[in-house]
C-alpha cells in the first residue's frame, strides 16, 4: 500500500504520492507570474469599433471619478437627516463612514434587514449574511429562507427597486449600506425594537435627500478638488476620438452648474467645445423610455431655458431633458453606431442594451484592485491549489478504502480553507464583488447582461487603436472540461 506523505505546497499541506499520480501533467512547468493590466476592456459581446461613429458618456463615476470623500459626506449629510427630521437617537451623532465594510451589488432584505451576496443563479452564498456587524449562521440563513435559493420574485427588482430585495450596485449605494448596517447594529446593542422595513425607508428617504436638496452638489462645487480626482488622460482621450471623426455626447442627470465645475476642473473652461451635444437634467432611467418629453435649450449665461422647439442639437450647447427616442432623431444617430459608458447598471445601462440597442459600456473602478488581487503570486498559488483540490477530491471519490476515505475527508475540509483564503483577499466578510466562490455574483451577471463590454476607466480607450474588435473569451461549459 502506497504511504501519504505530507509536505509543504507553499501555505498549505499536500499529499505528494497523489499530486504524482494524479496532478502531475497540472503543475509541470506552472508559471505563477500572472499580469493582468489593469488598463483592459474586457468584452461579455464582440464589439467592433470600426463600427462605432458615435460615444456617449455618463458624467458622475464616468467622466468623473471622486475620492472617497464624496461617500463620507454623502454618510454624514444623510445620518444628519436621520437625526433631524427622523428624530433618531442623537448618539448615532457618533457614527463614522466604514469604507471597508461592504462591497457594491450586495443586496439587502427589506423586511428583515439582512444584508447578503447573492450569485447569478439566485442563490445566498452562505457566510455572506449579516444583521448589523454579526453574520448569520448558515443554518439560520437556511431556516429563514428555506434553503440558498431564492425565487425570481422575492429577487426581482427593477432599477434596483425590487418590493422584498434591494440591490446596493451603485457606487453611493455604499454610503447608505453602512448606515442600514450601523444603524441595524445600534438597535441590536441597545435592545431596541425596530422595524427594518421602516430603518430602510428612511435610510432611503436621507440619501435622496441628500442628493436632491443641492447641499451636497453646492459643498462638492464649492471644493471640487477636495472631491474630484484629478485625470491628466481625459482631454487627450476626447482629443483622441474628435481626431477619428467620432462624434462626441455626454447625457447626465447632474445640473449644468454642477457639470460645469466639474469639467472645468478636469479639462478647462473650454470643455464644452470638444462635446457635439451636451444632455443635463436627463432624469435616466425615464431619459430611455418616455418618448413624449422633449429637450429644452439651456441658456447657460442665465440658467433659463428656451421656449422654442429644439430641432437640432448644436455644438457646444446644452440641452435638458428630452429622450433617447428624440435624441436619436435630432441627432440622426443609429443605435447600432452608439457606444455609451456609464457606472449605473441599471439606470444608464439595461434600457440601453434591451429596448435601444445601443452598444454598452459599464465603468467599474473597482475592477483595478481586483486585477491586482488575482494577478498576485499568493492568490494564483491558492487558486490553482483549490483547482487542484477539486480534481483531487472528484477522482478520489471513486477510491473504496479507510484510507482514501480519510484522505477525501481532509481534502474537504482543505478545500473549505482555500475557499476562504480567497474570499478574504478581497474582502473579509462579502469577498469578491464579481464573484463567489464558484459562480459569478449578481453583480456580474447584471454587468454580462447589459454591459458588452466594461473597464475600470474610460481612459483605457487610449490604449487601443479605433479599429479595435473585442472578443468574448469562450469559456468552456461543464460538459467540455477534460
Amino acid at each position: 500500500m502506497t504511504t501519504a506523505v505530507r509536505i509543504s505546497y507553499s501555505f498549505l499541506p499536500v499529499h505528494e504520492f497523489v499530486i504524482f499520480i494524479y496532478l502531475s501533467p497540472i503543475h509541470r512547468n506552472r508559471s505563477y507570474d500572472i499580469q493582468i493590466s489593469p488598463n483592459r476592456i474586457f468584452a461579455n459581446k464582440e464589439v467592433n469599433l470600426d463600427e462605432i461613429k458615435v460615444y456617449g458618456f455618463d458624467y458622475d463615476y464616468t467622466i468623473a471619478s471622486y475620492k472617497k470623500k464624496l461617500q463620507y459626506l454623502i454618510f454624514d449629510m444623510a445620518l444628519d437627516y436621520l437625526i433631524e427630521d427622523n428624530k433618531y437617537p442623537k448618539e448615532m451623532k457618533s457614527f463614522a463612514y466604514d469604507p471597508g465594510f461592504g462591497v457594491r451589488g450586495l443586496h439587502y432584505d427589506i423586511e428583515k434587514g439582512l444584508l447578503m451576496k447573492i450569485d447569478s443563479q439566485h442563490h445566498v452564498e452562505l457566510g455572506t449574511v449579516y444583521r448589523g456587524y454579526t453574520p448569520l449562521d448558515d443554518s439560520e440563513v437556511l431556516a429563514t429562507y428555506g434553503g440558498t435559493h431564492l425565487s425570481v420574485q422575492y429577487l426581482s427588482s427593477i432599477y434596483d427597486n425590487g418590493k422584498y430585495m434591494r440591490q446596493l450596485i451603485d457606487v453611493d449605494s455604499l454610503s447608505e449600506m453602512a448606515l442600514l448596517t450601523q444603524i441595524a447594529e445600534y438597535f441590536k446593542q441597545k435592545s431596541m425594537s425596530y422595524d427594518p422595513k421602516y430603518i430602510f425607508m428612511d435610510v432611503k428617504a436621507a440619501i435622496k435627500k441628500v442628493h436632491l436638496s443641492g447641499k451636497m452638489h453646492a459643498t462638492v462645487k464649492n471644493a471640487i478638488g477636495d472631491y474630484l480626482e484629478p485625470d491628466p488622460d481625459l482631454k487627450e482621450l476626447l482629443e483622441y476620438l474628435t481626431s477619428a471623426k467620432k462624434k462626441i455626447f455626454i447625457i447626465t442627470n447632474s445640473q449644468f452648474d454642477f457639470l460645469n465645475a466639474g469639467m472645468t476642473h478636469l479639462i478647462g473652461p473650454d470643455w464644452r467645445s470638444m462635446f457635439d451635444i451636451i444632455i443635463t437634467s436627463a432624469r435616466k432611467p425615464s431619459f430611455y423610455t418616455d418618448a413624449f418629453h422633449h429637450f429644452r435649450h439651456l441658456m447657460t449665461s442665465d440658467y433659463t431655458t428656451s421656449w422654442d422647439r429644439v430641432k437640432c442639437f448644436k455644438k457646444g450647447e446644452v440641452y435638458q431633458r428630452g429622450s433617447a427616442r428624440e435624441f436619436l432623431n435630432l441627432a440622426g444617430f443609429k443605435g447600432s453606431e452608439v457606444l455609451y459608458f456609464g457606472d449605473q447598471v441599471y439606470r444608464d445601462l439595461a434600457d440601453l442594451a434591451l429596448k435601444l440597442g445601443w452598444k454598452t459600456g459599464a465603468v467599474i473602478p473597482e475592477l483595478e484592485r481586483e486585477i491586482e488581487i488575482i494577478s498576485s503570486d499568493h492568490y494564483q498559488r491558492a487558486l490553482n491549489w483549490l483547482i487542484s483540490l477539486e480534481k483531487l477530491i472528484d477522482r478520489a471519490q471513486s477510491i473504496r478504502s479507510p484510507e482514501a476515505l480519510q484522505l477525501l475527508h481532509e481534502w474537504k475540509e482543505e478545500y473549505q480553507e482555500v475557499r476562504k483564503l480567497l474570499k478574504m483577499s478581497f474582502n473579509p466578510r462579502f469577498g469578491s464583488m464579481f464573484r463567489t466562490s464558484s459562480k459569478a455574483t449578481y453583480f456580474s451577471g447584471r454587468i454580462a447582461r447589459y454591459a458588452d463590454l466594461y473597464t475600470s476607466s474610460i481612459t483605457n480607450f487610449l490604449t487601443y487603436q479605433l479599429h479595435h474588435t473585442f472578443y468574448q473569451k469562450r469559456s468552456a461549459l461543464p460538459h467540455e472540461f477534460i
